[in-house]
């Protein structure tokens, strides 16, 4: 590639998928899961291979959510890398194929149920990238007015991710390991919650928010509703281990409690979002921890 397109890609990486946070957060994501899978199943291996896969898979979700959302962002954030032509879609188009191709090429190389859980992982993120819409039947308006509602439809996409990183161990299959797939989902839900959350004076014109849609005490109970699931799989998958009753409740409770105590009031979106950040991390953290 030219220099001009090498030095845009790396600005609209470093502004759109930075990649010191995303290199923690699948290091945990991927790791704690292998420690879970190898912890229930009694043997198998960490295949850091399967890292790479997972941070591809997180790349090439960006992309795809910039070609969706990119008529939108032109007109919201015309400060953007991308809406300033430093890069284009075309370029980012043929980063994605990349992307993809070499996450197959990696997965095949873990194995064949580790293959098959990122062909599931990708035919998933297809479909989001059309909305559940490929018929083009105008779907994608009425989700936008119930951005809730496309959050959960297109959050399952963690499930069959985190169970390719199970596969990617050849560890045997325990049913105490879904706890990690729903624990992985309800952070990564609460995550998308707090980051569009926010006070009535922070809202952004043309940019819609839960607390906007929902308003503010429905996208707030929505919130902590979220943190209370992560807390119950929590627990779940602390027992599924054998971690004493009181190890489960105490990490059912501390876990998700700095992302409760943001939820009553109205508190800074920037609160907000860093509690979210910090409970999913700490999820991570904590099931990594009771594994070992």
């Amino acid at each position: 590639m030219a220099m001009p397109v090498l030095r845009g890609l790396w600005a609209w990486a470093w502004e759109r998928f930075p990649p010191v946070v995303y290199t923690v957060l699948v290091a945990l994501f991927w790791g704690s899961g292998a420690r879970v899978a190898t912890a229930l199943g009694g043997g198998g291996r960490l295949a850091p291979a399967a890292a790479v896969v997972v941070l591809l898979v997180f790349l090439h979700l960006r992309i795809m959510d910039e070609h969706k959302d990119y008529d939108r962002d032109v007109i919201t954030h015309p400060d953007r890398v991308l809406s300033r032509g430093l890069v284009t879609l075309p370029v980012l188009a043929r980063l994605g194929v990349l992307a993809v191709a070499v996450e197959a090429l990696v997965a095949a190389s873990l194995g064949g149920r580790a293959f098959a859980w990122w062909a599931a992982t990708f035919a998933f993120t297809l479909s989001m990238r059309f909305d559940h819409d490929p018929l083009g039947l105008g779907i994608r308006p009425w989700l936008e007015r119930h951005m809730a509602v496309m959050a959960f439809t297109h959050n399952p996409v963690v499930v069959p991710l985190a169970l390719f990183v199970h596969a990617s161990t050849g560890a045997p299959w325990r049913w105490g390991y879904l706890w990690f797939a729903a624990l992985s989902s309800a952070g990564l839900l609460a995550f998308e919650f707090g980051r569009k959350t926010r006070r009535p004076e922070e809202e952004i014109p043309g940019v819609p928010s839960y607390t906007s849609t929902l308003g503010q005490r429905g996208a707030r109970a929505l919130l902590a509703g979220v943190y209370a699931g992560l807390g119950i799989a929590l627990a779940g998958l602390a027992l599924a281990l054998g971690r004493p009753p009181l190890v489960a409740a105490l990490a059912a409770v501390l876990v998700p409690l700095p992302g409760l105590l943001t939820c009553p009031g109205r508190q800074p979106a920037k609160r907000v979002e860093g509690a979210a950040s910090a409970v999913l991390l700490l999820a991570f953290l904590a099931a990594a921890w009771l594994a070992g």
